[in-house]
């Protein structure tokens, strides 16, 4: 198996040399200019088509989409030719370079240059579920640099909060930059601007209702710059740098961006996972089998300090892929070691702390997708021990807006000596305007806020934009 990796990393080289030699310094072919949304009649569509018949490589595009029944974006058109890449390489290591003809050869480099800031993405596989809204449409600027971002924004108010209900806007914006610095190696920039605190410093939780909030004074920062390198066919990947631990670990298909999904903190991550803010970090991920994958992270504990190994967080995952036909299932379970100092709020006690979790989303059809997570940690050193959600989202609930979700959530955190659990449902409607454009009214219903059963709940009502490009 091993010596079988190494001869098609060989074949890639080669396959690669060999485009590269036919190719020169290849022009970009305007039959093959690509919009954001493709048709199966389009011409690459076709040529793509052509070269699997050819060369007997079956399954690239899905059935709905041969039949004319859907429409492929420009990303998913870059996954498909890597894995045609990958298929003529094997091609060649076994039948030898004259395989694979010249002209065919000369096709597939104008495939890709056309396709080139989508192809990084698809060669590394750096940006994850999460960033689904702000930060995928990458746009090639350069031969090796890529840009993408967004905008949201949240208007959001509170009924039942007496005397503190009010109105409060946020607004956010990242502009993400992609280099490629190597064959197997990308760095990567964002740079975030946020405006507003939201209405939870008026509505205390543990839920966190709004997400997106960051402050009143506006605000701009690296949000994360790292770099990653993928090793071994992209079975071992090491990103290095200013990292987000929660865009790898504890992740999930329907409830971890507040951008696009839902809003509420308790929702996009456990409630008491315990990661760290952005800073100095780690995660190495290692593909053990074709279900199965390992991660290893390592996060700074104090962000504010020079020395990132001590007081640190560290946790490890282990996520399985099921598919059953056409329907994926996702499961995870990690546990984590957190060494970081008290802060008086959220841990009590200076002292490392254990937890663990597990995070779920399962397909149940095409168009309805179901999650849940648990998480608990040590009772004496934090004030919530415990948390646990449940809920999914529903694709194309009216026949004309199959694009539009409907998502609902529950959940509850326990807090250490509190007189009963916070409880909190939500429920939102993403109308997808268009390709780049999508808007989402939000409802949440807050009970017994921070545990407490005298503080009255409390209605939020809210209404989401995002703009990514």
């Amino acid at each position: 198996m091993r010596n079988m990796k190494k001869v098609l990393v060989v074949g890639l080289a080669l396959l690669g040399s060999l485009v590269v030699g036919s190719t020169g310094a290849q022009a970009r072919n305007p039959e093959f200019a690509l919009p954001e949304k493709v048709e199966v009649k389009h011409k690459a569509c076709q040529e793509i088509l052509r070269l699997a018949a050819t060369y007997q490589v079956e399954g690239l595009f899905s059935k709905e989409f041969e039949a004319g029944q859907v429409c492929y974006t420009r990303t998913d058109l870059a996954v498909v030719l890597e894995l045609l890449t990958e298929k003529l390489a094997e091609k060649v290591v076994k039948e030898g370079s004259a395989a694979v003809a010249k002209e065919d050869l000369v096709l597939l480099a104008e495939l890709q240059d056309e396709l080139r800031g989508e192809m990084l993405l698809a060669r590394t596989r750096t940006f994850q579920q999460r960033r689904e809204g702000l930060g995928t449409r990458l746009t090639a600027i350069t031969k090796n640099i890529s840009l993408s971002g967004g905008l949201v924004g949240v208007l959001q108010g509170s009924i039942g909060n007496e005397p503190s209900d009010h109105v409060d806007v946020v607004g956010r914006g990242d502009l993400v930059f992609s280099f490629k610095v190597g064959e197997n190696t990308i760095a990567v920039i964002d740079v975030e601007a946020t405006g507003g605190n939201g209405i939870d410093t008026r509505v205390p939780s543990f839920s966190l209702l709004n997400a997106v909030a960051g402050s009143t004074g506006d605000t701009v920062r690296f949000r994360e710059a790292w770099v990653e390198h993928a090793a071994f066919d992209e079975r071992l990947i090491l990103t290095a740098g200013k990292i987000d631990l929660t865009n790898y670990f504890d992740a999930n298909g329907v409830a971890n961006d507040e951008n696009s999904q839902f809003l509420a903190g308790a929702f996009v991550n456990s409630a008491v996972l315990g990661a760290p803010g952005n800073g100095p970090g780690a995660r190495l991920q290692a593909k053990l089998g074709e279900p199965l994958t390992f991660g290893l992270g390592y996060g700074s504990g104090d962000t504010d300090t020079e020395d990132v190994f001590s007081h640190g967080y560290g946790i490890a995952e282990l996520d399985y892929t099921l598919k059953v036909g056409e329907l994926e299932g996702n499961y995870r379970v990690y546990g984590s070691l957190d060494g970081a100092r008290a802060d008086g709020e959220v841990k009590l006690q200076e002292k490392n702390a254990f937890g663990f979790g597990i995070s779920a989303d399962q397909q149940v059809t095409d168009k309805l997708t179901l999650f849940v997570r648990y998480g608990q940690r040590d009772e004496d050193v934090y004030a919530t021990k415990m948390a646990w959600s449940a809920g999914g989202q529903y694709a194309g609930l009216l026949p004309e807006r199959k694009d539009d979700v409907l998502g609902f959530a529950y959940g509850q955190v326990k807090a250490v000596g509190a007189d009963s659990q916070e409880k909190l449902a939500e429920l939102y409607y993403k109308v997808q305007v268009n390709e780049q454009i999508s808007i989402a009214p939000v409802v949440q219903y807050l009970i017994n806020p921070l545990g407490d059963s005298s503080r009255d709940d409390v209605v939020a009502l809210g209404l989401r934009s995002l703009i990514s490009f």
